[in-house]
């Protein structure tokens, strides 16, 4: 009788030391990885520069394209010419002072604007004239590197003349105006003495040539 009544006495006991031992032995291997601090994170690695894909562009290049100087000269753009020459017609010599400015480069044409006064007298009739041009220079005669440049181009212009007439004997001066629409056609060269001045020489012909303003000039530019 005392020995059963201390069978479940004995196997109580042993259930309360296992489980105790269970709480506070070592941790099973699932709750040891649950209870772990996570490992740190690896060091961030620099990623490998990967070339565009053929179809992708640069935003840069394609919103500042590179643009290749041009081969042809544009020291006319702000150009001053002082002349002379020898005249077709009454008058023997005319003197003349230009202005040339530049307009624009065309792939075959270069453009420019030129305002030119002119003078001459003889005996008692005296004639200037004010004239506007439009001039076009194929770009295939000349090249930017060249000292000595062949000069060709032409364009229409418009010519305001003025005449001043003094009547021998009378003591008299008549006065007349008139405007000429014309066509010219000039060639020639032109030398380029320093960076800003140079020497031009040319040879113009008008159409139509109901009033001649034809000449054969000598003119330094300057820039």
């Amino acid at each position: 009788m005392i020995a059963r009544r201390r069978a479940p006495r004995a196997f109580v006991s042993a259930l309360i030391l296992g489980a105790s031992w269970l709480l506070g032995g070592p941790a099973s291997p699932a709750r040891a990885q649950e209870s772990a601090p996570p490992p740190p994170p690896p060091p961030p690695q620099a990623e490998a520069a990967q070339p565009p894909a053929p179809g992708q562009q640069d935003s840069t290049a394609t919103e500042h394209p590179v643009t290749s100087t041009s081969r042809h000269a544009t020291e006319g753009r702000d150009r001053f010419e002082l002349g002379g020459g020898v005249v077709k017609g009454f008058f023997d010599t005319v003197g003349s002072l230009g202005y040339r400015r530049f307009l624009g480069q065309g792939p075959a044409l270069q453009q420019n604007l030129m305002l030119e006064l002119t003078g001459s007298a003889k005996d008692q009739l005296t004639e200037g004239a004010l004239s506007i041009y439009v001039l076009m220079r194929p770009s295939a005669t000349y090249r930017e590197s060249w000292r000595l440049r062949p000069l060709i181009e032409f364009g229409p212009a418009a010519h305001t003349v003025f005449q001043v007439a003094s009547l021998e004997g009378l003591g008299r001066t008549r006065y007349k105006s008139q405007v000429y629409l014309k066509t010219h056609a000039y060639a020639g060269f032109e030398a380029l003495l320093t960076h800003r001045m140079g020497l031009l020489v040319r040879g113009r012909v008008s159409v139509p040539s109901h009033r001649p303003f034809d000449y054969a000039q000598a003119a330094i530019f300057l820039r």
